[in-house]
């Protein structure tokens, strides 16, 4: 109750429909504030203030809330641990962050995270849904005049599509890195040199870890024709101890090159990535690839009524006693297919034709299905984290079964101001035959209901 009531005072004092409030927090974009025209309210006097000269801070925070019901939690497969498979879960994000621009051209961001889970009494699942409290972030910007922006620390990261690294916002636990990142900016065109190390969520309060696996390579953003044709191209080094594939673990050593081709017109866009995988695991020759697409029409243009397809084609591994591991790896990516069941988009082919409905700019209105499959009846299929989910380890390559199932989905967001916003999504996972014959294989009901303020 009393977080309710710290979200209706914020709301009374927050709103100001200028603010822009940026899902990577470091990126907030509030110079309107800096008009000597303009007068501050509410939480508006948390930004700019002056320290020293020019120096100055904002401060900045979050508060989620997000109540869920699960039945029949991953198909109703679960470890002896667990005492329930149907519950609901109530899940808690708290974040605060401090900008302080020390100069035109250097400063520091810093930001401290805390996440819990309530209600469901089976065992908490790890990295993603309680941390007492954290650095979530911490870095040094600095920038010169020929575009050369430097950043040392911990930083959350996002690219593309979120479908290689990203800070994972689904979940109650985002995820960040500790690294360097170089960049370069022009009018066309971003070049980003990366060298970074995800942080280990742990449940406790500063006990998070990092430097277990590493990442670096470039990311490239150009602009070839504006509206019609953009373009992100990438070359990315992983390397991991901490990874298992059909149950096996080993050193990773992984190479992926990769372009994604996009549009950003009002009616019709289209979005095509395609990205190859190659290196080394244990003694076995790395080979995969992966395919993504999504097209979709502005179908009635003054209702806003979107209609798309969109799918993925993921490889697995082929054929287990060849000297090739043809496994794709997501790294970090966000989770496919949202939170209703841990799968991945590894070993997977998708199809998911979609409506999307805007009436206006405060509701958002999301429907669509997920047929999925198995690329290959020799690998299992992966959480998004990359945990190999099924089949248990006695029942490798005993099912020739590909079909994972079908998944609906509905998603909500209704926008109260810039700073509130009410979401209400609804799932529902029919086991297929795969599923089925790999453990009890009943069908998943997901709910969660979600309120989110940001100043």
């Amino acid at each position: 109750m009393k977080y309710l009531i710290v979200i209706a005072v914020l709301v009374i004092t927050g709103y100001n429909t200028k603010s822009q409030v940026n899902l990577l927090r470091y990126n907030d974009n509030f110079e309107y504030l800096l008009k000597d025209s303009v007068s501050k309210k509410g939480t508006e006097r948390l930004k700019y203030m002056k320290l020293y000269r020019t120096s100055t801070i904002s401060i900045g925070g979050e508060l989620r809330e997000q109540l869920q019901y699960y039945r029949n939690i991953n198909f109703g497969d679960v470890p002896p641990t667990f005492g329930k498979t149907t519950t609901w879960q109530l899940w808690q994000r708290v974040m605060v962050h401090a900008n302080i621009g020390v100069s035109k051209n250097f400063r520091v961001f810093t930001q401290l995270g805390s996440t819990h889970r309530f209600i469901n009494p089976n065992p908490l699942t790890p990295e993603i849904e309680q941390n007492d409290l954290s650095l979530q972030q911490a870095f040094i910007d600095f920038k010169n005049k020929s575009n050369l922006l430097l950043r040392i620390g911990r930083q959350e990261l996002s690219y593309g599509s979120h479908r290689l690294i990203t800070f994972r916002e689904g979940p109650n636990t985002r995820l960040s890195f500790d690294g360097a990142l170089l960049k370069y900016m022009s009018g066309k065109r971003r070049i980003e040199l990366l060298a970074i190390s995800p942080v280990i969520s742990k449940n406790g309060v500063f006990d998070d870890q990092a430097f277990k696996d590493w990442i670096a390579g470039v990311y490239v953003s150009e602009t070839f024709i504006p509206k019609w044709l953009n373009a992100d191209y990438y070359a990315i080094n992983f390397n991991s101890k901490r990874r298992q594939y059909n149950f096996i673990a080993g050193k990773e050593n992984r190479q992926i090159a990769g372009i994604r081709l996009f549009s950003d017109k009002p009616v019709l866009n289209y979005e095509l990535e395609a990205s190859y995988q190659f290196g080394k695991f244990n003694n076995l020759y790395i080979k995969a690839f992966g395919i993504a697409f999504d097209v979709n029409h502005k179908l009635i243009p003054y209702k806003n009524i979107f209609v798309g397809v969109a799918g993925n084609y993921l490889t697995g591994d082929r054929n287990k006693d060849d000297r090739q591991l043809n496994t794709y790896n997501l790294l970090f990516s966000k989770p496919q297919y949202g939170l209703a069941a841990p799968i991945g988009a590894t070993n997977m082919i998708t199809a998911n034709p979609y409506v999307k409905f805007n009436p206006n700019r405060n509701i958002n209105i999301y429907t669509g299905i997920n047929f999925m499959w198995r690329q290959s009846n020799q690998d299992g299929t992966y959480s998004p984290g990359a945990i190999q989910m099924r089949p248990r380890p006695e029942a490798l390559f005993k099912s020739d079964e590909k079909h994972v199932g079908t998944l609906w989905v509905i998603e909500t967001a209704f926008m109260l101001n810039k700073h509130v916003i009410f979401a209400v999504d609804a799932s529902y996972f029919a086991a297929g035959n795969y599923v089925k014959e790999t453990g009890k294989g009943k069908d998943i009901t997901y709910l969660s209901f979600k309120v989110n303020y940001k100043f």
